[in-house]
């Protein structure tokens, strides 16, 4: 049975969420722009904070023998800084592991939580780390570490408590998230009004694509429009400029307050 789709703006589909902070966690230097950057310029635009994570460096991601792993490790984090700058999205943070490296384990879960806790989003976009057939296994491993990461791991107190107790973090749960990449979307997100920010963000990634803004978006039309003739789209309720997730909510609950401990007068 194929989901029900939502065709939207981000105003509609945050509109209930309390906080506007955002948070994009990808594998590689790129992987935002491409997956979610049309997402993330409209949410800049209308106020919100947006924080990204990079979990690798993207150290292996050339055919240039002439360039070294430390070479294109530093090129690739310039470059996803400047995309991030572009977007309207904070500093963003460098795990540093290695490209390919990713493992969904403790480690990689514990370095999620600390910063769902720190930064304390409301909406977080990663990839789907469960889709069946071919998925990268970085992004495969990030998407999963988030999932995992969120619950039940960031809400409870007992999963890496040497957070809580040494470092004065506090329990967290966003409201939703919204997973990329997945074979069955529920969620468009019409872009075209941004499309030019995403395709500037995407060409700061010259190690990785090569052109300039200008080459890109003619090479992104008419890609688009190759694809609609292809699939029927020109009567379609598509937009023909979008991103497209699976959504997971989490309902807001109240906290409980542990129960005081009274002593009884002897």
């Amino acid at each position: 049975m194929s989901p029900t789709i939502d065709i939207t703006t981000v105003e509609a589909l945050t509109e209930n969420i309390e906080e506007r902070r955002a948070f994009v966690l990808t594998a590689h230097p790129d992987d935002s722009e491409f997956m979610c950057g049309g997402t993330v310029a409209l949410l800049t635009a209308v106020g919100w904070t947006v924080d990204m994570l990079i979990a690798t460096n993207g150290n292996k991601g050339t055919k240039d023998p002439r360039r070294t792993p430390q070479m294109l490790a530093a090129e690739r984090e310039e470059e996803q800084r400047e995309a991030a700058r572009i977007l309207g999205a904070n500093e963003p943070i460098f795990l540093g592991f290695g490209d390919g490296a990713l493992r969904a384990d403790d480690e990689l879960r514990g370095l999620v939580v600390r910063q769902l806790r720190r930064l304390r989003p409301m909406l977080v976009i990663t990839w789907d780390g469960f889709r069946p057939g071919f998925n990268h296994r970085d992004h495969r491993h990030i998407g999963q570490a988030t999932y995992d990461a969120i619950w039940p791991d960031t809400d409870d107190r007992l999963f890496f408590p040497e957070q809580i107790e040494e470092e004065g973090l506090e329990p967290h749960r966003p409201q939703m998230m919204l997973l990329a990449g997945a074979t069955e979307p529920d969620v468009y997100v019409d872009i075209e009004s941004v499309l030019e920010t995403k395709v500037r963000a995407v060409s700061a990634h010259f190690s990785q694509v090569g052109r300039t803004p200008e080459q890109l978006m003619q090479a992104w039309r008419e890609r688009a429009a190759t694809e609609a003739a292809s699939r029927g789209e020109d009567t379609s309720d598509l937009p023909r400029y979008r991103e497209a997730f699976r959504r997971i909510e989490w309902p807001r609950q109240p906290r409980r307050r542990p129960p005081l401990r009274t002593r009884r007068a002897r």
